[in-house]
Formats: C-alpha cells, structure tokens, sequence
C-alpha cells in the first residue's frame, strides 16, 4: 500500500483554501469601495475586517497542520495506512468563488441563503432534512441582512434598479 502525503490532507489542506478565499474575498470587496468613505464605513468595511481577524487564524491552523503533518510523516515510516481523500476543501472555495463572482449579478437576497444551504450541504455528514437546511439558510441570512443594513448601516449594491 502506498501512504498518502500528510501534507494533502485537510487539516493543511483547508486552513490554505480558506486563506485563499478570504484574499479573493476582500480584493472583490475593494474594489467596490475603499473601506472608508468621507469617514463612514462601506460595505467593504466588513469584509475587511473579517479578513483581519481571519487570515491569523487561518495561518496559525496552516502552520498547526504542518507541524502535525511533519510529526506524522516521521512516525509512520513502517505504517502504511490509505486514507480516503476529501473533496470539502475544494467544494468550499468553489461555492466562495461563486458566491464572489454572482454577488454582482444576483445580490444578497439570492445568493446568501445559497450560500448558507451549500455550505450546509458540504459540511454534513448525513444529508437529510433538506427542507430544515433551507429554514435554517433562509434565517441566517435574513440575520446577516439585519446586522449589514440596520446594525452597520451599510447598504447592499442595488442591482435591479
């Protein structure tokens, strides 16, 4: 049997995705707007932020998952084990993508509760109780929407004018 490289599997594989993400994330969301405008904050401002607070994180998890990775590769010298590769890490930075690149063209209302749902759908184990995913998609952007529009006082690009 042939060993996978401890280097290819999701806990380096997904902290480097989710870095990924976030720099295409705030690079779309610069170029709406500077973050600032006449000392108010943009819709880009949150996106912004979240790339602050994430891309540590996201890091510290990389280099979390390199030091393991390093660990296991020397213990398993004389231990062959096949493990079953996962595709979620891909799955996340395609539905991010998408999301980045559809946000122009459908808006909020459309895309976040999709968004959540696929997000919902990858990372479940047991796909079942499609219709409670939805709900539940439906009101976690409806919360989102309420805290950019009424809590941040910022403004969703209108599309359909």
């Amino acid at each position: 049997m042939k060993t996978t490289n401890p280097y290819l599997q999701s806990r380096v594989i997904i902290p480097a995705c989710m870095q990924i993400a976030l720099i295409i994330y705030v690079i779309s969301a610069l170029q709406m707007a500077p973050p600032i405008v006449k000392g108010m904050l943009s819709e880009s401002s949150f996106p912004v932020m979240i790339f602050l607070i994430a891309t540590p994180a996201a890091i510290k998890q990389l280099l979390d998952g390199l030091k393991a990775s390093k660990k296991e590769l020397a213990e398993a010298k004389a231990e062959t084990v096949t493990k079953k590769k996962s595709i979620k890490p891909v799955l996340t930075v395609v539905i991010m993508a998408a999301f980045i690149l559809l946000f122009p063209i459908l808006g909020f209302a459309v895309l976040a509760p999709l968004y959540v749902f696929f997000f919902m759908l990858v990372y479940d184990d047991k796909p079942q109780y499609i219709l409670k995913k939805i709900i539940y998609a439906l009101l976690i952007s409806a919360v989102v929407y309420v805290l950019y529009v009424i809590v941040f006082d910022i403004r969703f690009p209108q599309i359909w004018r």
